[in-house]
């Protein structure tokens, strides 16, 4: 889900002073026409012409407000490009001008997560839902509790990291990412039954069906690995399917490569079951 929309959720009314401070506090229309240039091109994936809009904003528009939202936008940028030291900075600079910022403490836990700073994100993502309480964007927040689901299964907390993306399921149901989350929880318990069920789920949502069908494939692979009692030699498992399962899973093994999918660990699957 893209963030940057939210950036531009402001009013441009008269320009006030600040009572200790040097400067406007409300941006003209030219730096909010740029703004909004800059969010559109964050929005379509060009992080890098993005960041460019973003400091010229930073070096033009004097403003708190511009200031506030082109380092928020300027720290998207910068994750989108995995540059998360960077990013990282440019969040803190924005928590600077306003303490309160949302999308600046957004930003900052995305570039913590980006660097492995597990407890630093997870605090800060914690702060993210404390602040937008009463937001009735319910999408953000299911974003908010997916990344906290996200850093709970790098710490093998698979009762909280499934505690919270079933809140971020119940908050937007539509989001296929959330389920291969799901599934991946589960696949990291070596339940692959629901791991499979939840890869599904994310196929019919109609998200990333290569990537759900990637992670599907290898939790069907190891669940087959269980039943026979193989290892990840595909010619003994092989030797000891049945034809019918043999047949069940090279049809999900055609429909996954049908869908984009490539691996080489699947390709040998393929050849060795699928003759």
């Amino acid at each position: 889900m893209k963030r940057s929309t939210l950036l531009l959720t402001f009013s441009i009314g008269t320009l006030l002073f600040a009572g200790c401070k040097s400067g406007l506090v409300t941006m003209t229309n030219g730096c909010y026409n740029a703004l909004k240039a800059a969010a559109a091109a964050n929005d379509a994936g060009d992080y890098s012409n993005a960041l460019n809009q973003y400091n010229q904003v930073l070096s033009q528009c004097k403003a708190y407000d511009a200031k506030e939202q082109a380092y928020a936008g300027k720290a998207e940028a910068l994750n989108g490009l995995q540059q998360y030291n960077d990013a990282l900075a440019a969040a803190n600079a924005g928590l600077i001008v306003s303490s309160t910022s949302v999308e600046n403490m957004f930003q900052k836990a995305s570039a913590e997560l980006g660097l492995g700073m597990n407890a630093e994100a997870k605090a800060d993502f914690s702060k993210v839902i404390d602040m937008t309480t009463k937001n009735r964007n319910v999408q953000d927040r299911a974003t908010i509790y997916g990344k906290i689901a996200e850093l709970d299964l790098r710490q093998k907390m698979y009762s909280d990291a499934m505690n919270n993306v079933q809140t971020a399921i119940t908050l937007d149901n539509t989001n296929a990412d959330f389920y291969i989350l799901k599934g991946d929880i589960y696949l990291a318990q070596n339940d692959y039954t629901n791991a499979m069920s939840a890869y599904d789920a994310s196929i019919t949502a109609g998200g990333n069906s290569t990537k759900a069908w990637g992670a599907k494939i290898e939790a069907e692979a190891k669940a087959y690995q269980q039943k026979y009692g193989t290892g990840s030699n595909a010619n003994d498992l092989a030797s000891k399917m049945s034809a019918s399962d043999k047949s069940s899973f090279c049809t999900d093994i055609t429909t996954a490569k049908n869908n984009g999918v490539k691996s080489q660990s699947i390709d040998l699957l393929q050849l060795a079951i699928c003759k």
